[in-house]
């Protein structure tokens, strides 16, 4: 049990992320729920498996599988204790199986995504939707550029005749 406890006592300390790494416009703390926890300090990365659930103020990514990657404090992997003691700032977060982005008022979707912290943007990839209340975007691709509220949709299956594909559903009142 005192095993348990200074062992999760560790991880909590190591998991504290920097302020500045952030899902969305809002700072502060990353909270991250999974099935399980690997922590490989000697790799400076932290990897949640099972219906991971990560909440940053107002926006939450769900997924099957995120990787977190940290700077590496040491470079040989020498200060390594499995309690942290190897890392530093969140340099990215790698999400995998049915990615889900969400925001108060958007629903992104997608087969993975990349938080890379330096570029601050999120990027969705494989069979991504977004929507917006009744509103539809679909592509092969989503890149969300937080610092600037910027958000490009991209298809690669131009060759196949699929493009991006948006449905905006218009307010009938303004028809009459």
């Amino acid at each position: 049990m005192l095993k348990s406890l200074v062992l999760a006592t560790g991880l909590m300390t190591a998991l504290t992320f920097s302020a500045s790494a952030q899902l969305s416009g809002q700072r502060g703390p990353i909270q991250i729920e999974a099935d399980q926890l690997d922590f490989i300090d000697s790799e400076a990365r932290a990897v949640y498996i099972g219906n991971v659930d990560a909440i940053q103020g107002d926006a939450r990514i769900r997924a099957e599988r995120l990787t977190i990657y940290f700077e590496q404090r040491s470079e040989d992997g020498s200060s390594a204790t499995a309690l942290g003691g190897n890392v530093g700032d969140v340099q990215r977060l790698v999400a995998e199986g049915e990615v889900y982005y969400l925001t108060p008022s958007e629903r992104a979707r997608g087969d993975r995504g990349v938080y890379d912290y330096e570029a601050d943007t999120i990027t969705l990839t494989g069979n991504v939707t977004v929507t917006r209340g009744e509103n539809v975007i679909a592509g092969d691709q989503l890149v969300v550029d937080l610092a600037n509220g910027r958000s490009t949709v991209t298809s690669e299956g131009r060759t196949q005749g699929t493009r991006v594909r948006t449905v905006i559903i218009t307010d009938a009142s303004e028809e009459e």
